[in-house]
């Protein structure tokens, strides 16, 4: 009996899947990891938002506006600071001199006062007196008091 060509392309087909095994296909888990990627990774944003605004509001914040050197005694610092309805603040003032090494300091009382309107910046003028000439004046710093 001589076999015929369908029954030797069936037969080697068999030898391979014997040998090298059948390929079967699984559904693919790619998917599911994008979406539980996605989830974490919109949960991590969410995080940080909360965090975030957890740290910033209802502090008390202070931006350097400008300063003015008056001589080698005295200097006076322009700062706005932004403090939450009915809190007192403290804030740090430092005159620097050229090698930034500070000349003059001041802590400053800020009150809370019934003209404050919460969520407005106010800005203060403030004379700083040094022991030295200095070049530059800055806000070091404010905190509730």
């Amino acid at each position: 009996m001589s076999s015929t060509p369908a029954h030797d392309a069936h037969a080697q087909e068999n030898t391979l899947a014997n040998r090298y095994g059948v390929v079967h296909r699984r559904a693919s888990r790619r998917p599911l990891w994008l979406a539980l990627g996605a989830v974490a990774l919109a949960a991590a944003v969410a995080l940080a938002v909360v965090i975030g605004l957890n740290v910033s509001v209802g502090k008390v914040q202070a931006k350097d506006v400008g300063y003015r050197i008056h001589d080698a005694g005295a200097a006076s610092v322009t700062f706005q600071v932004s403090v939450p309805e009915g809190v007192a603040a403290e804030c740090d003032l430092v005159v620097m001199d050229a090698q930034a090494a500070p000349v003059g300091f001041r802590t400053v009382r800020i009150d809370p006062g019934p003209e404050a309107d919460p969520g407005r910046d106010a800005t203060y003028t403030v004379d700083v007196r040094t022991v030295a000439r200095g070049v530059t004046g800055v806000v070091d710093g404010c905190r509730a008091a």
